[in-house]
């Protein structure tokens, strides 16, 4: 899986999830609703193909690794 097939938005979302954020907090730092955030985070799941917020997690801290 590519960084490539997220959204610009699932990846701002994807760096807030790794700095331990809320989606609380994801909601009002983009101006996004709640609901948005989460549809947005289980769409990262799945492009990702993980399960949770930990897997996205570790998959993004893998990823900065490499670079």
């Amino acid at each position: 899986m590519s960084v490539a097939n997220l959204t610009t938005k699932e990846l701002e979302i994807l760096v807030f999830l790794a700095r331990g954020s809320l989606n609380k907090e994801i909601s009002a730092q983009t101006n996004i609703s709640l609901n948005t955030v989460k549809k947005h985070t289980t769409s990262i799941y799945k492009k990702l193909q993980v399960r949770n917020r930990s897997e996205a997690i570790v998959w993004y801290i893998n990823l900065q690794n490499r670079n």
